[in-house]
């Protein structure tokens, strides 16, 4: 199984490419009243993931953090995308993922490195007609998976483009460091 993990703190989407199907969904999670729960929230987000994916033994394709980000909440953002990582490989023991830029994400759906959410979404649907997707999010966690999909060489789409098979390469070449 390619699980494809776009990581959010309301909204995570989450994709699994398992036996050349696709199937998403969101995770949500609600902002919590106390600073000193948001561990527990993010570990939350963790195992909802990882009751979903349930007895299967994901590759895990994660995007990483947009470090050129502006918001008044980066430090819960990065502070909570490495918590998830560390449950996901620890108490989950999912192995390290493949880690995936949003420029990445956004030229392998598109073809430009700066797309905008929508048309990452809408290039998305068009690509995968049969995958049902529920929203920005999810449209993010297919794209991830359909990228580790390729990286493993796992049956999912048909032959890559140029730009898309240019990001599965530097993807593949980054696949021992986090």
């Amino acid at each position: 199984m390619i699980l494809g993990i776009d990581f959010s703190l309301t909204a995570t989407g989450v994709c699994a490419i398992t036996d050349g199907e696709a199937e998403s969904i969101t995770v949500r999670s609600v902002k919590e009243e106390h600073w000193f729960d948001f561990p527990k929230r993010v570990t939350g987000i963790a195992f909802d993931i990882e009751e979903w994916v349930g007895d299967r033994d994901p590759y895990v394709i994660l995007e990483s953090p947009a470090f050129a980000a502006k918001s008044s909440s980066l430090d819960r953002m990065f502070g909570g995308w490495w918590l998830l990582l560390d449950v996901l490989t620890t108490a989950c023991s999912f192995a390290p993922p493949l880690l995936v830029t949003p420029s990445q994400v956004k030229k392998f759906a598109t073809g430009k490195g700066n797309a905008g959410k929508d048309e990452v979404m809408l290039a998305t649907a068009r690509r995968y007609p049969d995958v049902v997707i529920g929203n920005n999010n999810e449209a993010d966690a297919l794209t991830l998976a359909a990228i580790g999909a390729a990286a493993y060489e796992e049956p999912f789409m048909g032959t890559l483009t140029k730009y898309q098979q240019e990001v599965v390469d530097a993807v593949r070449a980054g696949k021992e460091t986090i």
